[in-house]
């Protein structure tokens, strides 16, 4: 099936999805975490979701998983660039209707062989696959963001009886519950965010 991303770009989704699945299952996140995060299944999965989607927000393109993508766009001179990174490889180009002969980088550059773009909008479809495995750093950072959210009890930051407080985990300075990227989170998000071109 395919679905039209928020990011200009369609995925081939796989068989059964009508949107895209999150980053981490809640299976991944159980086992990053060790299981400790007392939950119930669906609020972990709406948390992996809203993580999902606010990781993808910032970094500007679906990230993960490894997709197929169709990209309608157009090019300059003999580049253009793709909507992503992480691109795993370029199937195709044609251009007004024509194959093309092609280079392509991981980055999302593409370079025709030869000749040049011409200069009219939706003049380019490129097809690519696209977008990372949720492994190590990608999971973990997905994994630690979802686990702040299920930590911090939603508009709740402090209580106090008597002599006795108690401060809750806070998922930003201030704010409790909900989904939050951190400055930390930004730092371990960089590798996969895609700059403003």
């Amino acid at each position: 099936m395919d679905y039209m991303t928020r990011w200009g770009y369609s995925v081939e989704l796989p068989e059964g999805d009508a949107a895209l699945p999150p980053i981490i299952t809640a299976a991944q996140f159980s086992a990053i975490t060790g299981g400790v995060m007392s939950s119930t299944p669906e609020r972990v999965q709406a948390v992996l979701d809203g993580v999902s989607q606010a990781v993808r927000d910032w970094c500007g393109w679906h990230v993960a998983p490894v997709l197929p993508c169709e990209w309608t766009g157009q090019g300059e001179g003999r580049m253009l660039l793709l909507p992503c990174l992480g691109v795993r490889s370029v199937t195709e180009v044609v251009v007004d209707g024509s194959p093309r002969s092609f280079e392509w980088l991981p980055s999302g550059i593409v370079r025709l062989v030869g000749s040049t773009f011409p200069d009219s909008w939706r003049s380019v479809e490129c097809s690519f696959i696209a977008g990372n495995d949720a492994t190590s750093a990608l999971a973990m950072a997905v994994a630690q963001i979802a686990a702040n959210s299920l930590a911090a009890t939603a508009g709740v930051r402090e209580e106090h009886a008597g002599q006795v407080g108690i401060t809750y985990n806070q998922t930003a300075n201030g704010v409790s519950g909900g989904v939050r990227l951190l400055d930390s989170d930004y730092r371990l998000l960089a590798p996969y965010r895609l700059e403003t071109r």
